[in-house]
C-alpha cells in the first residue's frame, strides 16, 4: 500500500515583519513631511525678499523720465492702404496699412507733402512686387522688410521722413 506522507504547511507570515515596514514608512512620511515644510518656510522668506526688491526697481525707474525717441517737431502722416501680389508665389497677395514720421517743416507745404506720400507709396508697391513669401517669413524677414522700407522712405524723401511706421501687414 501507498504510504501517506504530510506536508508542513507553511506558516502564515508574522505580523511582526509588517508592523516594521509600516512603522519605518510612516517615519519616513512624517520626515519628509517635515524637511519639506522647512525648506518651504526657508524659501518663502527669499521669495518675498526678491519680490520686495523687484517692486523697489520697478518704483525707482518708474520715477526716472524715459528720454523720447523724437522732439515736438514731428507728425505722423498716414499713407493710403496698398494692395499687390508677391513676386512668388504671384498667387500670394499682400496689403499694407502703414505711416510715415516726417519733419514738422513738411507739413507746411502741403503739396509736398501729398507729393511725398504717394512718391513713397509708389516705391514701397514696386518693392513689394519683388519681394517672395520666404523673404517675409518669421521675425527675421519682418525686420528686415520694417528696415528695407524705412530705408526707402528716407532715401525718397531725402532725410524728411524720420521712420516708415508698419502698421498692420496682411498676407494671404
Amino acid at each position: 500500500m501507498a504510504e501517506l506522507t504530510i506536508v508542513d504547511q507553511p506558516a502564515a507570515p508574522s505580523s511582526g515583519g509588517m508592523r516594521a515596514v509600516l512603522l519605518a514608512a510612516l517615519v519616513l512620511t512624517a520626515l519628509a513631511i517635515l524637511l519639506g515644510g522647512g525648506i518651504g518656510f526657508l524659501m518663502s522668506s527669499t521669495i518675498e525678499e526678491n519680490f520686495r526688491k523687484k517692486e523697489q526697481e520697478a518704483e525707482a525707474a518708474r520715477a526716472v523720465p524715459s528720454t523720447l525717441h523724437y522732439n515736438g517737431d514731428i507728425m505722423l502722416v498716414k499713407l493710403k492702404p496698398i494692395t499687390t501680389n508677391l513676386m512668388s508665389p504671384d498667387t500670394v497677395f499682400i496689403k499694407i496699412e502703414s505711416s510715415l514720421v516726417v519733419d514738422q517743416a513738411v507739413r507746411t507745404d502741403g503739396n509736398l507733402l501729398s507729393v511725398l506720400s504717394a512718391e513713397i507709396s509708389q516705391d514701397v508697391l514696386t518693392y513689394l512686387r519683388t519681394v517672395t513669401l520666404a523673404q517675409l517669413q518669421g521675425p527675421a524677414g519682418l525686420q528686415n522688410l520694417r528696415e528695407d522700407l524705412n530705408d526707402r522712405a528716407a532715401i525718397r524723401s531725402g532725410g524728411k521722413v524720420r521712420e516708415f511706421i508698419l502698421e498692420t501687414m496682411v498676407v494671404q
